[in-house]
């Protein structure tokens, strides 16, 4: 079940103890209420990530925590039967629905954390290879007398793959930085076949395409980090 609705069918069963809550101290209806309300806030934003956890792992901490405030809020229910509220069952009550709604701001991030793992490790090491691939070109060329034409082809490749290595993976960008570092492959095996006389030197055009592609895609990784 999503994460709104585990805690919004918790609040069926708090809805009468909380009205006299809701009598006796109104700071705790507005607070507990955003508890609730702010459901899948940070979505976008994300939140500090720690090391990776499963989509499983994410979502039984989350009941864990609904129901740390459902138990708090039944212990302040029966020790506010007079219709005050200790002050130690009050700010139990505030910490644990503060904790809740912070979990929650972070819960888009860390359910996406494995994947970006995932990308984080094809992008480094897609642009290093594809770097030592023209590298490797370069010193044939040199070893077996290519014609120093085909420098004009390769040692682009080489720059243009330099600039991918500061690349990083965020929640937002890694599945655009990942297809690009992927379609990079690509491009490194139809330079190798160019050079070698397997394909035909009009294939250089299909190369500054790919190029233009790669380029693209991993500058809306760019703006869609930001």
């Amino acid at each position: 079940m999503h994460p709104a609705g585990l805690v919004q069918a918790g609040m069926v069963g708090f809805a009468p103890s909380f009205v006299k809550i809701q009598r006796a101290r109104p700071a705790v209806a507005i607070l507990v209420s955003l508890a609730f309300g702010k459901q899948g806030e940070g979505s976008e934003r994300g939140g500090p990530v720690g090391e990776a956890q499963t989509g499983h792992e994410v979502h039984q901490q989350h009941e864990k925590l609904v129901r740390a405030l459902a138990d708090q809020h039944a212990l302040t229910v029966v020790q506010g039967e007079d219709e005050s509220i200790p002050d130690e069952a009050f700010d139990g009550l505030m910490e644990r629905a503060q904790t809740l709604m912070a979990y929650e701001q972070q819960m888009p991030a860390l359910l996406a954390e494995p994947e970006r793992v995932r990308s984080e490790k094809v992008i480094f090491w897609s642009w290093r290879i594809q770097s030592a691939v023209a590298i490797v070109l370069i010193l044939a060329f040199r070893l077996l007398g290519y014609s120093d034409g085909w420098y004009a082809l390769v040692v682009p490749h080489l720059v243009a793959t330099f600039f991918g290595w500061p690349l990083k993976a965020t929640v937002k960008n890694h599945l655009a930085r990942r297809t690009a570092s992927i379609a990079l492959h690509a491009m490194g095996v139809l330079l190798v076949l160019i050079v070698l006389g397997v394909l035909s030197p009009w294939f250089i055009v299909a190369l500054v395409i790919g190029w233009a592609f790669v380029g693209t895609v991993a500058a809306d990784g760019q703006e869609a980090g930001k």
